[in-house]
Parts: C-alpha cells; sequence; structure tokens
C-alpha cells in the first residue's frame, strides 16, 4: 500500500501537536529552598539536614494542565500519590506576595483554583466544589505567567 505524503504530513502534525501539549514548560519543588519558604526554623532546619523527612511536592506544567506529586516523608511509608488539574477545570489564580523574616525576605505564593468534581462524602456535599491549590516557591511570578499563556493557549483550542 502506497501512503500518501499529504496523510503522513497531517500524522506527524498531530504527532507534533500532541508532543507540544505534554512537553513540561516548568517544573520544580516544594518547599523551596531558603528560609522565606519554611513554616519555621524546624522545617528550614529538616530541608537541609534531612531533606527526606519532610513532605514534599513535585511540580509540573504542560500545555494540558499541571501535575503534581506528593512525596511523604521517608519515615511514613504511605504511597506516593499524583494530582492533576486540566486547564479546562481551573477557575482562577491569584499571586500574593509577603515580607517574612522580619521584612527582609520576600515571599511568593501561587494560589490556583480549580473545579472538580467530588467523591460524595461529607467534606464535599454539592456534586462540584472549588479546590485551591497553593504554589509556594520563589519562582511563582514566572509560573503565573507559564500557566496563564499554557491555559490561554488551552481554552483556544478549546473553542
Amino acid at each position: 500500500a502506497v501512503v500518501s505524503t499529504q496523510s503522513t504530513g497531517k500524522l506527524l502534525k498531530k504527532k507534533k501537536v500532541e508532543a507540544d501539549k505534554m512537553a513540561t514548560l516548568w517544573s520544580g519543588e516544594t518547599p523551596a529552598s531558603g528560609i522565606q519558604y519554611s513554616e519555621d526554623c524546624g522545617q528550614c532546619c529538616a530541608k537541609i539536614f534531612c531533606p527526606c523527612c519532610i513532605t514534599r511536592k513535585m511540580w509540573r506544567i504542560t500545555g494540558q494542565g499541571i501535575f503534581y506529586r506528593i512525596v511523604p516523608p521517608c519515615s511514613w511509608f504511605t504511597t506516593v500519590t499524583q494530582e492533576y488539574i486540566d486547564f479546562r477545570f481551573l477557575k482562577d489564580m491569584e499571586l500574593r506576595t509577603k515580607n517574612t523574616c522580619a521584612c527582609c525576605c520576600q515571599t511568593h505564593e501561587l494560589i490556583m483554583y480549580a473545579t472538580q468534581a467530588s467523591d460524595k462524602d461529607e467534606e464535599h456535599s454539592s456534586p462540584e466544589y472549588q479546590a485551591e491549590h497553593q504554589l509556594l516557591h520563589p519562582d511563582a511570578v514566572k509560573v503565573e505567567n507559564v500557566v496563564r499563556n499554557a491555559w490561554s493557549n488551552a481554552r483556544l483550542v478549546a473553542d
């Protein structure tokens, strides 16, 4: 069978679009290094001397959505969970900047609001609820721009 070059071109273009959607636009880990991104001095010391003793989130932003993996501390022996926020369900974002450590350091926090279907439990009685996802990281300003661009591109493709 002879494959036409036109159908091969369409197939390659489709694969390229899929690869572009899955390409990582930004990745990072929270809690980030530095005392301003720690809850307290104890967590800061744990990050330095025993990084496996704290819960970490590994973030990855693609053209499709936001993935994050929650890695529990080594002493808890629990499983790693992975969450996904599809850009179709992202409703709003808020970037907060505040001074910490006696006003000598700035902390950047990106809060993303997404609508998710809830399980039938007591905590969420409505069929949908708005989840709040916090990214406390020095790159939060950059991440906000990356997410906004990818979010708008995803909405353009959906229309």
